[in-house]
């Protein structure tokens, strides 16, 4: 029983490791964490790539500006954006004022005759009515943190973060900042760019990064560190979680993690129905599924000590119920939990440590005498005890004087 028990103890002991991150195609063989403090995003561009809706709300933009014509690209941007060089909050609305305009466009702006002809040139949207009312451009404030003021002050260069904007014939939210573009600087190349999350995102009063939104909630991209919320999350999570644990920390509060691993919330697309009722069921036929995603030492064990129904429970918690059969059936009589524990050893450390079963079984001196082996055991005990002679060790304790018994 106890070769079985150690046998049993060392393949927990690997799913343990599995949980903390050992890579399942090669047991044994540490994942490597990563040692940046924020994951640089690849050094590609972002031009045409898709802007969230998130982060930047959709628009509407009724004034007509080509950023390609050669007059325009010619001049510099605070020259029709003069406010960026002052801005420090993203909500600053820092589209150019008609003035900005006049000096150029002084016989387009003449408000004594307009006409859809002449206004039109800016004014997506103006009909013959007149009316500037369908022309009305909506400018949402963008889910970030932004000090233009800094950016300018450090020498960045306005087309680094408003990549093609001097190509495009109208300017869009196609042509704001991605999170692949902020990291080029932010993710650690910089020395004067913090590496913070709560820089660029907006956070909760409690710290944490606001991740809901009504457009939907923020997902990190597949390239910060695998931690991209997919299909496949709630099994890649744990490993992500044990490498990563700070930076799930950034959106994440640890009630969250507690009340999924707690039971206390049961997301019905992995275990249906109550199956925190029915859970011991699944357990005791030793499903090879739940071990796939569960280890019996950490998960099962805390969890059940933290409820009282284990024997290392606090003793101020500890539940009175009896969760064996009556002790005449189990522990005397047919002798169930000897039957029990060589059917499925796994179920019973979940909740008893190895010094249970010495007590009652370990040699005198050391426990109750009472000895686990079958009939005619002394027949083999030689072998065994040169095979494992530490399971021996654990009852008997003189390996010496064992010896001399086992021949």
């Amino acid at each position: 029983m106890k070769a079985r028990a150690s046998a049993v103890f060392l393949a927990l002991g690997v799913a343990l490791a599995a949980a903390l991150g050992v890579q399942t195609a090669a047991v044994g063989q540490r994942r490597a964490p990563s040692s940046a403090p924020r994951a640089r995003a690849p050094q590609t561009t972002s031009l045409g790539q898709p802007r969230s809706a998130i982060m930047y709300p959709e628009e509407r933009i009724a004034l007509k500006m080509n950023h390609s014509l050669p007059a325009h690209r010619a001049l510099p941007c605070t020259r029709c954006h003069a406010q960026a060089a002052q801005s420090r909050v993203a909500s600053d609305l820092l589209v150019p004022h008609e003035d900005s305009c006049l000096p150029c466009h002084a016989e387009q702006i003449a408000r004594a005759n307009p006409s859809a002809e002449r206004c039109g040139i800016c004014h997506d949207g103006y009909g013959p009515s007149n009316s500037m009312q369908a022309a009305a451009s909506s400018f949402p404030t963008a889910r970030l943190r932004f000090s233009h003021a800094t950016h300018v002050s450090q020498g960045v260069a306005c087309v680094s973060c408003h990549v093609g904007v001097q190509d495009t014939t109208i300017a869009t939210r196609a042509n704001m900042p991605t999170m692949r573009d902020c990291l080029q600087c932010h993710g650690g190349a910089s020395p004067t760019a913090p590496t913070a999350c709560r820089t660029c995102h907006l956070t909760e009063p409690d710290g944490v990064i606001r991740t809901h939104y009504p457009e939907g909630n923020m997902n990190p991209p597949t390239w910060l560190h695998g931690m991209h919320h997919d299909a496949d999350w709630i099994v890649r999570h744990r490993w992500v979680g044990a490498d990563q644990g700070s930076e799930c920390a950034n959106c994440h509060r640890e009630s969250e993690c507690a009340a999924c691993h707690d039971a206390r919330i049961r997301p019905r697309s992995v275990h249906p129905n109550d199956f925190l009722t029915i859970h011991p069921q699944a357990a005791r036929r030793d499903e090879p599924r739940c071990v796939t995603c569960h280890t019996i030492q950490t998960f099962c064990a805390e969890c059940h000590a933290r409820l009282g129904v284990s024997t290392i429970s606090a003793p101020t918690v500890r539940a009175t119920a009896r969760f064996h059969p009556p002790e005449a059936v189990w522990s005397r009589g047919p002798v169930q939990h000897a039957m029990e524990a060589r059917r499925s050893m796994s179920s019973c450390v979940s909740c008893h440590a190895e010094r249970d079963c010495v007590a009652c079984h370990g040699a005198r001196g050391i426990g109750g005498g009472l000895s686990p082996h079958p009939p005619n055991f002394a027949a083999q005990c030689a072998s065994l005890l040169r095979d494992n002679p530490r399971a021996c060790r654990t009852c008997h304790g003189d390996l010496g004087e064992l010896a001399a018994r086992c021949q």
